[in-house]
C-alpha cells in the first residue's frame, strides 16, 4: 500500500470511528486508532516506567513483543487510554513468574496496608499471570482479576515457555478475563457486593478504584520472572452513562463504633438504619420556654413530650439530622490489616430489632496485642440474601504489655447536635483527630445532652432519636468507625445535669438512661471501670462517675462517694501494683479542679470534699499519675497546692461549647488556662530504656497552644 492509499484509509477509519463513538466518548485521534496495531504497543515510545526518572530499564522490545528480560527495574506504564475497552494480547512465562497485566490504573498512593510504600502510587484492576501452584490462592491464579475474583478452575493454561491467549473486556461497571478462548472470570464494579469485594481486598481505600473513566492506563507488572508479552490489539467501547441505582435498606447510617479496647479484645458497635444518611433536609423542632417544659414534666405524658416539640403534621423522621433505624441482619469480618495472609474471621449474621433500637454488638477476643484490624460490616434486609449496604472500618489493640513503644492519644468531652461548629459535616475537631492518627481517643462524657433543646429528650424514644443523629454526622462517623475509643459517661448522656441514682428526668427513670447508655447505645462491658497497659510505659485508668455515685444532696462524709466502694478499692489496688512510668486516670469530671464555686458535682466542689481529698491524697502517692477529666468548658492544667498532683481538662469539643469560666481568671492552681473549644493530646515518646510524656491542648483545629513535658528516669 502507498504511503497516500494509507492516509486515506487511516483518516477513513477515524471518521467511521468518531461517528459510532461520537456519544459518550469523543473523537477519536491517529493514537486511539493506533492502539489496535500491535507495533504500537511493541514501541518502548508507548510506555514509561514507574521509577523516578521513567527510564525503562530492565524490559526489551523487538521483534514485535515486549518482554521483561530482567526483572526489577520497574512495572511499565502506558500513555493515557479510554478505561471502557477490549484488549487481546499473547503472553508467555518462565517458571516461578508472578506478573500481570492491570488496567484502569490510576494514582491512588499508599495503600492501608503499608503507609510507608514508597512507590509511585498506581494502582488497578489486574488480570493475574502467575506460575501457579495446587495451593495457590485462587484469587491469585491465572486469569483471576487479582484479589476481587478468582477464575475458573477448569481453564486452559499453557506451561510455562508456551504462549497464552487473554483477553480482557473492560465495559462499563462488567469486568471479564478471557483465557485461551474461555471466559475464565468476572465482576460487577458496583453495588453492595463489589463493595464488600473492595473492602475486604489490598484495595480498599482506593477512590474510585477500578472504576470507568475518560481516561487511565494499562500497566505491565514486574513483580518477579520473566514474562513476554505480543499482538495487543485494543478496541475503544463507548463509554456508557452511569446512573446511580436507587438502593433499598437497610443501611449503616450510624457506622460503627468500637470500646474497651485492650490486647487482646474489644467491643464492636453498629446500627442498621433506614437510609445511608441523616435527613440534612429536615424541619426544625418547635421551641419551649422554660415554663412549658416544666409543665411538661409534671404532667408526665410521653406523648405530649413528643407532640409539644414537633410541628403540625410531622414525626420524628421528619426533622432535621434524622437516622431513623430498620430491621435487618449484619454480621462482621475482622482481620490484621498488615497481615494479608492471615485468615479473615466472620460472624454468624445478627438480627437487628426496634426493641433494642436496631443495633447490634460483639465482643471480639484472642486478638493480637499491638495490631491494627480492619472491621469489615455488612447488613441485609432480615431474611434477605443480598448485602444492601457495606462499611469498612478499624481499630488498634494495645501493645504488650513488656513493649517500649512511642504512640499518641487524644481526648474530648462535651458534645451535641445542636453546638456543633462545622454544621452538619459534624465538629471541626475530628478532621484534626485524623492528621494525629491516635492510638486511640477518650471521650470523656456529655456525648450528647438529653436535657437541652431541639429536641427536649424527656423519653427514651428522644434519646434514641439524639443518638442516631450525632453519630450520623459525616466527620464524626468517620472516625470512629476507623479509631480505638474508649466512651466513658457523664450527668447529660445518662439523664439530665447533676443526677444520681433514683431520679427522673420526663418519663426516663436513671436506671433506663444507664441501660441505654451502657448495654444499647455503646459496647457492653461489666463492670464500667477498666485499666489498660498501653506498653511498658503507660496505663491507663477510666473511671465510671455515675453508676455508683451518692446523692448530691447527701452530707459530705467517708460514706458519701462519686466512685464507690468496689470501685475504688479496684482504682487504688491497681495503681499499687502498675510498674508503668506513667499512670494516667481518665475521669468524667474534676478532682483537682479548679471549679465555679457554684458547682455540686464533682471531687474538685466542696459537696464531694472527704472523697476528692482522699483520691488527691493517694494519687499524689503514687509515682506517675496524673488525672485527665472532662465534663468542665474550658481547658486547663492545674496542680493541687496540698498534694502536687497535675490536672488537665480537655475543654469543650465544640467552639460553639466554651462556656462558665471567665477569660483571664487564673488561679494559683493554674498553669494553662483557655477558655475556648479544642481538645487534649498526649505522646508517649519511648527510646531506649527512656520514654517521656508531652501533653498538649490544642484547638479544634489541632493548633497547639499548650505544652507540658513528663520526663522520666531511665528504668530496666
Amino acid at each position: 500500500m502507498s504511503f497516500i492509499q494509507d492516509v486515506i484509509s487511516r483518516m477513513s477509519l477515524c471518521i467511521s470511528v468518531s461517528i459510532l463513538f461520537l456519544v459518550g466518548v469523543g473523537l477519536c485521534s491517529a493514537e486511539d486508532i493506533q492502539l489496535d496495531d500491535p507495533a504500537t504497543w511493541a514501541d518502548p515510545s508507548f510506555w514509561k516506567s514507574l521509577n523516578p526518572s521513567g527510564q525503562i530499564t530492565g524490559w526489551e522490545f523487538h521483534d514485535g513483543e515486549v518482554t521483561l528480560s530482567r526483572p526489577g527495574g520497574q512495572s511499565i506504564m502506558s500513555k493515557p487510554i479510554a478505561s471502557d475497552f477490549e484488549l487481546s494480547f499473547d503472553w508467555k512465562i518462565a517458571t516461578k513468574v508472578n506478573s500481570g497485566v492491570k488496567y484502569r490504573v490510576r494514582k491512588h498512593g499508599a495503600p492501608y496496608w503499608n503507609k510507608a510504600y514508597q512507590g509511585a502510587g498506581y494502582w488497578g484492576i489486574e488480570y493475574q499471570i502467575y506460575d501457579e501452584k495446587p495451593n495457590t490462592d485462587a484469587l491469585h491464579t491465572t486469569g483471576a482479576i487479582y484479589d476481587l475474583a478468582t477464575a475458573a478452575l477448569d481453564k486452559t493454561v499453557h506451561p510455562p515457555g508456551e504462549w497464552n491467549a487473554a483477553r480482557i473486556v473492560a465495559n462499563g461497571s462488567t469486568v471479564e478475563h478471557y483465557l485461551n478462548g474461555s471466559l475464565v472470570s468476572s465482576i460487577t464494579t458496583e453495588g453492595p457486593e463489589w463493595e464488600r469485594t473492595i473492602a475486604l481486598s489490598k484495595f480498599a481505600g482506593f477512590k474510585d478504584f477500578g472504576q470507568s473513566s475518560t481516561k487511565s492506563r494499562i500497566m505491565l507488572t514486574d513483580h518477579g520472572g520473566k514474562v513476554s508479552y505480543r499482538n495487543f490489539r485494543f478496541t475503544m467501547l463507548p463509554q456508557k452513562s452511569q446512573t446511580p441505582v436507587r438502593r433499598a435498606g437497610p443501611f449503616l447510617g450510624d457506622g460503627m463504633r468500637n470500646s474497651w479496647a485492650d490486647q487482646n479484645s474489644i467491643g464492636i458497635w453498629t446500627r442498621t438504619t433506614r437510609f445511608p444518611e441523616m435527613n440534612s433536609g429536615g424541619k426544625k423542632f418547635q421551641s419551649i420556654s422554660g415554663k412549658q417544659l416544666k409543665q411538661l414534666e409534671e404532667a408526665a405524658d410521653p406523648a405530649q413530650f413528643l407532640a409539644a416539640q414537633l410541628p403540625a403534621e410531622a414525626s420524628l423522621d421528619d426533622m432535621i439530622g434524622a437516622c431513623p433505624g430498620a430491621p435487618g441482619e449484619v454480621r462482621l469480618t475482622y482481620f490484621p490489616e498488615k497481615r494479608r495472609a492471615a485468615k479473615k474471621q466472620t460472624t454468624q449474621w445478627r438480627k437487628t430489632t426496634a426493641a433494642g433500637d436496631f443495633t447490634a454488638q460483639w465482643h471480639l477476643s484472642d486478638l493480637a496485642p499491638g495490631t491494627r484490624y480492619a472491621t469489615v460490616l455488612e447488613v441485609r434486609s432480615p431474611g434477605g440474601q443480598e448485602t444492601t449496604a457495606v462499611l469498612r472500618g478499624g481499630f488498634e489493640t494495645a501493645p504488650a504489655k513488656k513493649l517500649r513503644e512511642s504512640l499518641s492519644f487524644c481526648m474530648t468531652t462535651c458534645h451535641d447536635f445542636i453546638r456543633t461548629d462545622n454544621g452538619l459535616q459534624g465538629h471541626k475537631m475530628y478532621p484534626s483527630l485524623e492528621k494525629i492518627n491516635p492510638s486511640f481517643l477518650v471521650h470523656a462524657g456529655d456525648i450528647e445532652y438529653y436535657d437541652k433543646p431541639e429536641p427536649w429528650a424527656l423519653t427514651v424514644e428522644l434519646m434514641r432519636f439524639k443518638w442516631g443523629r450525632i453519630f450520623a454526622l459525616p466527620d464524626n462517623r468517620a472516625f470512629y468507625q476507623n479509631h480505638t475509643t474508649y466512651f466513658l459517661k457523664d450527668d447529660h448522656d445518662t439523664l439530665k445535669n447533676d443526677c444520681w441514682p433514683g431520679q427522673r428526668y420526663g418519663a426516663v427513670t436513671f436506671e433506663e438512661g444507664v441501660r441505654l447508655f451502657n448495654e444499647e447505645q455503646f459496647p457492653l462491658r461489666t463492670p464500667r471501670y477498666q485499666t489498660v497497659q498501653w506498653g511498658k510505659d503507660l496505663q491507663v485508668w477510666f473511671l465510671e462517675g455515675r453508676d455508683f455515685r451518692s446523692p448530691n444532696t447527701m452530707a459530705d462524709g467517708p460514706e458519701k462517694t462519686i466512685l464507690g466502694v468496689e470501685q475504688k478499692g479496684w482504682l487504688f489496688k491497681t495503681l499499687d501494683a502498675s510498674s508503668a512510668a506513667f499512670k494516667l486516670v481518665f475521669s468524667p469530671t474534676p478532682i483537682v479542679g479548679p471549679d465555679r464555686s457554684g458547682k455540686k458535682d464533682n471531687h474538685a466542689n466542696t459537696i464531694f470534699a472527704h472523697e476528692g481529698e482522699q483520691l488527691r491524697q493517694k494519687f499524689s502517692s503514687v509515682d506517675g499519675v496524673i488525672v485527665l477529666c472532662g465534663d468542665r468548658h474550658w481547658q486547663y492544667a492545674s496542680v493541687d497546692a496540698e498534694t502536687g498532683l497535675w490536672e488537665f481538662g480537655c475543654g469543650p469539643g465544640s467552639e460553639k461549647h466554651q462556656f462558665g469560666w471567665k477569660k483571664g481568671d487564673e488561679r494559683p492552681s493554674h498553669r494553662f488556662l483557655r477558655v475556648a473549644g479544642g481538645f487534649l493530646s498526649g505522646h508517649l515518646e519511648s527510646k531506649g530504656k527512656t520514654s517521656g510524656l508531652t501533653m498538649h491542648h490544642r484547638t479544634v483545629e489541632g493548633d497547639v497552644v499548650s505544652t507540658f513535658h513528663f520526663p522520666v528516669e531511665n528504668r530496666p
